[in-house]
């Protein structure tokens, strides 16, 4: 006769073989409110929790469920190596209907369409499911803005229009950090993007707050560098240049008359 601890080690063995323990019992029957967030799930742990895919969006894992029934299917692939990459396909132009998936022990990756929270067990316990969820809410602080200011914290995120027609977008704590073509003391931050405005090459503004120095560049386009000692703008062309009735910025002999949004600033 096996020794009593062997006896007792049966019962692990056998779930363990046929896959019992990958499962949670009983499984949910309605939408949990689990808002976990994991990046390499498994399961039985994870079961319930969140994914994020590469896109930015949500799915949540059902372990040892099936697809609900009534859905269609809109592809499948295998010897697809995780979750991860199973979502990743799910959401390739190749699939463009797919907003779910399962995916098995196998490495088999099933793609669905209109799929959602599902009551349907795995009969084999082999296969698990992952559906599109709207994104879990997350804490976020209030920015300082005050309506016109060109002046930092509360600029940032704002549009200005020079004293030249020539519409600015700022942006605090950046800068371009391109090589600029020319530098000069300006009082203000403002002062720096006015007189950025009236030189047809200038596209954008580097104004370090220390020494009030601005720099002018030809960079087009959002500042990439980070610096919290810095104020930053960007021209994105003559204030009105959409309106269908209005010939652009309307400034007489100034820089910007002519130019609309988008227009090249090569010119001297």
């Amino acid at each position: 006769m096996a020794p009593k601890s062997a006896l007792l080690l049966l019962p692990f063995v056998f779930n363990l073989v046929h896959g019992q323990s990958r499962c949670v019992s009983p499984l949910f029957t309605e939408e949990p409110d689990i808002k976990d967030v994991v990046t390499n799930p498994s399961c039985p742990g994870d079961y319930g929790k969140l994914v994020q895919a590469d896109d930015g969006g949500f799915f949540r894992l059902q372990c040892c469920t099936h697809q609900p029934s009534g859905i269609s299917s809109v592809g499948s692939a295998s010897n697809v190596a995780s979750y991860n990459e199973c979502l990743s396909l799910c959401l390739s132009d190749a699939y463009p209907l797919c907003d779910s998936v399962t995916y098995d022990i196998h490495k088999n990756c099933g793609m669905y369409q209109n799929g959602g929270f599902s009551t349907v067990p795995c009969g084999n316990t082999e296969h698990d499911w992952l559906y599109y969820i709207d994104p879990p809410p997350q804490p976020a602080p209030n920015d300082q803005t005050v309506l016109c200011s060109t002046e930092c914290p509360t600029a940032h995120g704002q549009k200005y229009v020079s004293e030249f027609g020539e519409l600015f977008h700022m942006e605090c704590g950046k800068r371009h950090g391109t090589v600029s073509f020319r530098e000069d003391t300006q009082p203000t931050y403002r002062d720096c993007i006015d007189s950025c405005a009236t030189i047809p090459k200038c596209a954008s503004v580097d104004y370090s707050n220390r020494t009030n120095t601005c720099y002018y560049g030809t960079h087009s386009g959002a500042p990439p560098v980070i610096a919290p000692g810095y104020y930053s703008a960007y021209s994105l062309g003559c204030a009105g240049a959409c309106d269908k009735d209005d010939d652009g910025c309307c400034c007489g002999q100034k820089k910007c008359r002519g130019r609309g949004a988008g227009d090249s600033h090569d010119e001297l």
